[in-house]
């Protein structure tokens, strides 16, 4: 009897023994935390930290009492900090609760006292608006990319061309203005200044710098938590891929299949041998020709023009004196031919010009209507109809615009964006992980997955597979995604890749299907909708239009992740769609950061950037400028004959970073305002949205939520004043663009002003 009334007696002593930190503790495990008490405010209260004392090796879980209240992380094995928010409550007397955290066996505890501030309603306010945001607490929520151009953002060593250290030198400005990643324009080789004629997927432009330089920018973005994006180009390489130059030249090559090659595409695709593409089209099939080509010799070329264009050249051998060029500059025809040699012909008659040349070339040559642009001024010969019979008269046309040779064969690749970016062939699109170029530009992007970046943007995804197009190019995408992802965890990640698409749709309902092969689509509708409503003044159907959409992507991925987007290095800039309004610019950067989903900002836009594509794309690819002494990337871009494509009359000081962020009421700074905004507040950066029913053609409103958080967001389009009764909680603004007053339930804005509540 004794000994069991000792054993007891230590029993009891064990489970009841306590220290003052709160911890209970058993002979194995043992937990303590400090502080064992927090007090918060009823609004926007600042996050407090719990220092969690564990004895080694012991799983705990934290517990917590209410719904209101939160713990991060919630479990975990050993010591850690944990965080502990409160939600913002609205009660009129405080509340308490508690945070419990245990071992697996719920035998060791120790509890956080937990309470709330009551909710105090602040006064209604009357008059003008003055926003009065919560502070910032240093966490970037707000899911926004900045798209740049690495050859015009930014030069770190002098040669005006933007490369991987400028980027670095000025990660400074993009943190400050709140984005979460970089976008970056292709790093690879290449045989053009914007990069999507790929040579080499494995290497970087030495023009950039060196891989170094960019992992070194990957690991200083990551210290800021900055993620980084490589734009990827899955439709085509470029013609100087040594991919592509072998097998366009060897038949038994390896990579023969990597591409679209044929000596009779129309046949090969009407017999179904050419899997992704469902009809011939020769102004996408383009010549190659191999053998004896090229001639060397005294010839006479006899051109035939009809009104004014050139129909068609007869070629014969000659004895006759041979010619130099026509110095005559109002006749406008040349023979084009080996290494840019030029010579204009001489008039015989309205309709036929003529020269004897000495000739020699080893690739044939063209006939040009002037002598220095090319696009529709080279004229050439047909598809599969470019060899020249001494006396035969060819057909020009300037199309096609083939090379004309002297003989040989001639091969044809399919080139959707031209003759210098021939596109991949992947085979059939059930299999496609299968083909030899599948699985080698996978094997490329395991490279940059290990150097450290966190995503790509894949390029022009709608052309992959021509053929069943809305079915196969989904399902090809899934494959990659897929592919990429599992990479991606087995080099550690425990979150997913980020993958976004541009399928470039004439309409959304065609566009949606691709969400069933990636996580993320850019949202083009998005812009032409907000455009139309600030062009013609009419906010009302904004919200409808964009919602609709979102039903529509929900029907195909219930994830999906929303990308608005205003302009991008493909389109006219949206400061020229405004017409250079700047109060249309602001508000377009209002919308745009107090929509739902993961916006992007291409470079250039958060400065007022305008620009035409119709004028040339180095025209909305301007550099970005940094100072007023114009401190830029000028020759990160080229136009015609090399000379940089730039609209002088925008680059002015004024415009410049280094001013706007002096300009308290500049873009730049409507811009960081906004994004700061969308950082601060959960219900602006991942809150789902849900109309404002208020009257007024020219207003767009909606509500935000996240949680018990809720933020009503109010724009008018219009130019002049507009008067709107709500019933909503006005006493409390966070945001403002423009001018705004409050009188009672009434709220008048000033033209293209907006205002954000919390509520």
């Amino acid at each position: 009897m004794k000994r069991l009334l000792f054993l007891a007696t230590i029993a009891l002593a064990l489970f009841s023994c306590k220290d003052d930190k709160n911890v209970v503790i058993d002979s194995k495990e043992s937990i303590e935390a400090s502080p064992t008490s927090l007090s918060f405010a009823a609004q926007d209260a600042e996050a407090q930290v719990v220092q969690l004392t564990v004895s080694d090796g012991t799983k705990w879980t934290a517990v917590c009492s209410n719904s209101w209240i939160k713990a991060n992380p919630s479990s975990g094995t050993g010591s850690a900090n944990v965080t502990v928010t409160a939600y913002n409550s609205t009660l009129a007397t405080a509340r308490t609760g508690k945070v419990t955290f245990q071992n697996s066996s719920k035998s060791v505890t120790a509890v956080v006292e937990v309470s709330q501030d009551a909710y105090v309603a602040p006064e209604p306010i009357e008059g003008n608006v003055v926003p009065d945001p919560a502070p910032f607490d240093g966490t970037k929520r707000s899911n926004t990319t900045y798209q740049l151009l690495v050859y015009t953002f930014a030069d770190s060593d002098g040669d005006k061309i933007g490369d991987f250290k400028g980027i670095q030198n000025k990660l400074d400005y993009l943190d400050e203005l709140g984005v979460n990643a970089l976008w970056l324009s292709p790093i690879h080789p290449s045989d053009s200044y914007h990069g999507y004629d790929i040579t080499d997927y494995n290497a970087v432009n030495p023009v950039f710098g060196t891989e170094t330089d960019l992992e070194n920018l990957i690991n200083a973005a990551h210290a800021k938590n900055i993620k980084i994006y490589l734009d990827y180009v899955l439709n085509h390489s470029g013609k100087g891929n040594p991919w592509f130059t072998e097998a366009i030249s060897n038949p038994d090559s390896q990579y023969r299949n990597w591409y679209l090659i044929s000596t009779n595409p129309s046949l090969d695709i009407s017999n179904g041998r050419i899997p992704s593409v469902s009809s011939y089209n020769p102004d996408l099939w383009h010549a190659r020709s191999y053998g004896e080509i090229g001639y060397s010799g005294r010839l006479h070329f006899a051109l035939k023009v009809s009104g004014g264009k050139p129909q068609s050249i007869t070629v014969t051998t000659s004895t006759a004196t041979a010619q130099a060029s026509n110095s005559d500059s109002t006749v406008k025809f040349w023979i084009y031919f080996g290494d840019n040699k030029l010579f204009r012909l001489y008039k015989t008659n309205d309709t036929l010009y003529e020269i004897t040349l000495d000739f020699s070339s080893d690739w044939g040559f063209l006939v040009r209507t002037s002598d220095t642009a090319w696009g529709t001024d080279k004229w050439g010969a047909s598809t599969g109809a470019n060899i020249i019979t001494f006396g035969t008269a060819l057909t020009l046309n300037n199309s096609t615009a083939a090379d004309i040779t002297f003989g040989g064969g001639t091969v044809y690749y399919y080139g959707a964006f031209g003759s210098w970016m021939p596109d991949f062939n992947y085979g059939e699109y059930a299999s496609a992980e299968t083909s030899g170029a599948f699985k080698a530009l996978a094997a490329s992007v395991d490279k940059w997955i290990d150097l450290g970046i966190d995503g790509l943007r894949l390029d022009a995804v709608r052309f992959i597979y021509e053929k069943n197009s809305k079915t196969a190019n989904p399902a090809f995408l899934r494959k990659w995604y897929n592919r990429c992802n599992t990479k991606f965890h087995a080099a550690g990640h425990t979150e997913d890749i980020y993958m976004v698409g541009e399928a470039w749709m004439e309409s959304v309902s065609d566009m949606a299907p691709y969400y069933g092969g990636l996580p993320a689509l850019f949202e083009f509708d998005y812009w032409f909708r907000l455009q139309w409503a600030l062009n013609n003044s009419t906010g009302k159907y904004f919200v409808d239009d964009i919602m609709g959409y979102e039903s529509l992507y929900q029907s195909y991925r219930s994830d999906y992740i929303e990308v608005p987007k205003l302009s991008n290095h493909d389109e006219t800039r949206a400061g020229t769609t405004l017409g250079k309004n700047i109060a249309k610019m602001k508000q377009a950067a209002a919308f745009l950061l107090t929509s739902p989903g993961e916006p992007y900002i291409y470079q250039g836009e958060e400065l007022g950037y305008w620009g035409d594509k119709s004028t040339g794309d180095e025209n909305v690819r301007t550099p970005i400028l940094w100072d007023k002494a114009r401190t830029d990337c000028a020759k990160g871009h080229s136009g015609t004959n090399g000379v940089p494509r730039v609209d002088e009359s925008m680059l002015t000081s004024s415009i410049s970073v280094e001013a706007q962020l002096e300009n308290e009421e500049s873009i730049l700074n409507v811009y960081r305002d906004f994004l700061r905004l969308r950082n601060t507040y959960p219900a602006l950066a991942e809150g789902k949205w849900s109309k404002v029913n208020v009257a007024g053609d020219s207003i767009a409103a909606w509500y935000m939520t996240s949680g018990s958080q809720k933020l009503m967001v109010i724009h008018n389009v219009a130019a002049s004043q507009k008067t709107v009764t709500l019933t909503d909680d006005l006493s409390h603004p966070v945001a403002l663009l423009g001018k705004a007053e409050v009188s009672g339930n009434k709220l008048t804005l000033d033209g293209n002003s907006s205002v954000v509540f919390q509520l």
